[in-house]
């Protein structure tokens, strides 16, 4: 993609950008002047051709694997066989050769039900006859060890609400949605919340998966689930699924044209997903049809309710501006020449870069990045698997101090109170973690200007409390007992988790609404990562 820095032309201002009212208008004129100064653009990208796999590269990764399984490093050969699997043909003896590969680091990592299921996969993908003998030996040892394979869950239960919402499906009926008397929306507790207490549970509109090997090998790519067997798009080299359904449902959605701007090595785009998806939505052709928006529920599977989240567009920078109309352009021009596109959807294509334009700043203004963690210790290590569109959660504004928290089971947000919330007051999430005992003011303004386009006026900017280190301490006797109590109950196995949380739970409804302490601080993080341990868990494979 070329940049603003590349046209010639005198310089454009945002203003100049924006009075031209449409966002249409905005990508018509940028795309003029792109073609303009550099009409060869997408040469680089369309240099290597349209490539639904590559064999080469599947033969390289079997090799890897091949020599990482013989060096015991069955990590690395897992992600092996896997990208060996993607890139393979489908119905090849090179994807059967893949499936057995990885069968066998299954096997010997005693993952006795998923190397089945890759040993019956490598079976329907002319495995190599001379090996099957072999395959079958593999096949009834797992079968006489699967019983005992200890069940390694990725996340507990994915909790319900208690009292639904009747006109928010995905949040409890202590909430409602408000003007914020800033042009926007926020959602406020319509009753007590207590500490811990579930406020939303929702289901993501459109996700999309981190590109390091270790998201996009280990997740699929629909539902964000872990999962050491995932099975490829028959197509591309890219979307890799944990099951048939959610690659069906991805097909049927987006993916059946995500899959050509794929086979060009684009990474998947969680606003091209939600475009694809709306548009198959609003053209009535997807699984359910179109659901008619009539103002009173606020469903988060609807894609008005994503399409309408702020894009502080009028704030973006003309680099932002130039940068999402060119993506926009990029896109049209490979589903236009590429793919069957506009025949089949019946939509115009300056609908399209419409479209793509307002969600490239709508999802990158509203996305929450989906998170796995580890518990053990007083510290918590987090890793990001990916990102969703969640258009509920996305009401919620910023708190420097925020008084609730998230966990995800799978891609599933859950929302709960981390301290408690008096009847008419606001919910907050912290955003990107910009928290004010972390980062002095100066810094998260800079960074939430940046990224989200608003200055922060929350009690902790406004009264300019200090940073962690020149707060109040506090109890810090008691503090030491607590987190003594902590480390021994996490390194029990059979430790009483629950009792801790419930122990840390009335220490938090405890608190007032002053200025924290030392800590304040540590016990509302302790409390929140804690109610993380139930939610998407960092394992060792």
């Amino acid at each position: 993609m070329i940049s603003p820095g590349e046209i010639e032309d005198p310089q454009i201002t945002s203003e100049q950008l924006l009075s031209l009212k449409s966002d249409i208008r905005i990508v018509n004129m940028l795309e003029e002047l792109a073609h303009k100064h550099c009409p060869s653009q997408y040469r680089d990208i369309e240099g290597g051709g349209k490539i639904a796999k590559n064999k080469e590269k599947a033969l390289g990764f079997r090799e890897d694997g091949r020599k990482m399984l013989r060096q015991k490093n069955h990590f690395k050969a897992l992600l092996a066989f896997t990208q060996c699997i993607a890139n393979a043909e489908d119905k090849s003896e090179l994807l059967g050769l893949g499936y057995g590969g990885r069968a066998e680091v299954l096997f010997e990592k005693g993952y006795f039900r998923e190397c089945l299921q890759d040993i019956d996969r490598a079976l329907q993908n002319n495995y190599p006859k001379d090996l099957v003998e072999k395959l079958l030996e593999k096949q009834t040892e797992a079968q006489s060890n699967q019983s005992s394979q200890p069940l390694k869950k990725y996340h507990e239960e994915t909790p319900s609400l208690s009292h639904p919402n009747a006109k928010i499906p995905s949040a409890s009926d202590s909430v409602e949605i408000q003007n914020d008397g800033y042009g926007g929306r926020q959602v406020v507790a319509t009753k007590p919340i207590e500490a811990g207490e579930i406020v939303v549970v929702e289901r993501p509109y459109t996700v999309a998966v981190g590109t390091k090997p270790s998201q996009r090998y280990l997740h699929c790519h629909e539902c964000l689930e872990r999962c050491y067997n995932l099975i490829p798009c028959p197509n591309c080299r890219t979307a890799l699924y944990c099951s048939e359904k959610c690659r069906d449902t991805a097909k049927e959605w987006y993916h059946s044209y995500e899959c050509d701007l794929c086979q060009f090595d684009f990474n998947e785009l969680l606003n091209v997903k939600t475009v694809l998806k709306g548009l198959r939505e609003l053209t009535g052709v997807g699984a359910n049809g179109h659901q008619q928006f009539d103002g009173t529920v606020y469903k988060s599977d609807r894609y008005e309710e994503i399409q309408v989240l702020q894009t502080n567009k009028e704030k973006r920078s003309v680099r932002d501006l130039f940068e999402a109309a060119n993506e926009a352009c990029i896109i049209h021009h490979f589903l236009a020449k590429y793919s069957d596109f506009f025949a089949k959807s019946h939509v115009t294509e300056e609908r399209l870069k419409e479209l793509l334009f307002h969600h490239y700043f709508n999802t990158t203004l509203n996305k929450i990045s989906v998170e796995k963690t580890k518990k053990n210790s007083i510290d918590t290590e987090f890793h990001e698997v990916g990102e969703g569109v969640y258009a509920f959660a996305s009401l919620l504004n910023h708190h420097c101090y925020g008084n609730v928290t998230t966990t995800f089971y799978g891609a599933t947000l859950v929302l709960r109170a981390a301290k408690n919330i008096k009847t008419g007051e606001p919910l907050y999430l912290t955003y990107k973690n910009y928290n004010f005992a972390e980062y002095p003011k100066l810094v998260r303004s800079h960074q939430l200007f940046k990224y989200y386009q608003f200055t922060c006026s929350c009690e902790a900017c406004e009264n300019n409390w200090p940073i962690f280190d020149c707060l109040n301490p506090g109890d810090i006797e008691k503090y030491q007992q607590l987190a003594e109590q902590i480390k021994a109950t996490l390194k029990d196995p059979n430790g009483d988790i629950d009792g801790l949380l419930l122990l840390v739970t009335n220490q938090v409804k405890k608190f007032s609404n002053a200025e924290p302490t030392k800590v304040d601080v540590n016990v509302k993080r302790i409390f929140c990562d804690l109610l993380k341990f139930y939610g998407n868990k960092i394992s060792d494979f």
